[in-house]
């Protein structure tokens, strides 16, 4: 009995220890386990954050790089311009060239400025009968001049352009001095030229040795690049 006693004794002692033992040992994993899932996520979500902040940095400098090296919108295309012909026959003959070599080409009469002019001339007659008097009454003095046919000034005594203001004035005294009411008028002198136009990528496609042998029979053309809507020479 004593036996068996003591084998029940031992027996409630170990079911005793293992009711307070196993609660232990059961947080302890779960607490350990706790920093290390915590500090996992946290781990994560930085690099999420990094990651997200890098792409949107990088998004940023792409974005910069490609605004400097993207053209403006509003920029005018440019155009290699080539002349000026003498005359409108030669300029066809190169156009049919380039246009073998595979480079358009437009041909193109341009009104190129000469600078400012100095018209000495007398105010318009009310006709033209009276203008043809006046003009008899200077010539007879040796005075020369004629009468201007049409614009603003016509039926007006013309003594002549000059491409110097001094010599204008010069002249314009000469007929003051001699009793005559004369005048200078500032005018646009502008003469014409035949130019070819054409895209700059199709010219700088043809190397200078080709360029020098299309050029060989007309070395007084000159090359220059300027707006395609704009005037070759300035």
């Amino acid at each position: 009995m004593r036996a068996i006693f003591a084998v029940l004794v031992i027996a409630n002692l170990l079911l005793l220890s293992l009711r307070w033992i196993s609660p232990s040992q059961m947080e302890g994993p779960a607490q350990s386990r706790a920093p290390s899932f915590q500090g996992a996520a946290s781990l994560r979500l930085l690099n999420e954050a990094e990651g997200g902040a890098l792409t949107a940095s990088v998004g940023r400098q792409s974005g910069r790089s490609s605004s400097r090296s993207r053209p403006s919108e509003g920029s005018r295309p440019l155009c290699e311009w080539l002349g000026p012909f003498a005359s409108p026959a030669e300029a066809d003959a190169l156009q049919q060239r380039l246009g073998a070599l595979d480079v358009s080409a437009d041909r193109r009469a341009l009104e190129v400025s000469d600078g400012l002019g100095y018209w000495v001339h007398l105010p318009p007659e009310l006709s033209q009968r009276a203008a043809l008097q006046k003009l008899h009454e200077l010539q007879a003095k040796d005075i020369d001049s004629y009468v201007i046919p049409r614009g603003e000034l016509e039926n007006g005594i013309s003594f002549g352009m000059f491409s110097r203001e001094p010599l204008a004035t010069a002249r314009r005294d000469e007929l003051v001095a001699m009793g005559y009411d004369a005048n200078i008028h500032e005018i646009e002198r502008t003469h014409r030229e035949i130019w070819l136009a054409m895209p700059v990528r199709d010219a700088e496609a043809l190397s200078e040795s080709l360029w020098e042998e299309l050029l060989a029979t007309a070395p007084e053309l000159g090359r220059r690049q300027n707006f395609c809507s704009g005037v070759a020479s300035e």
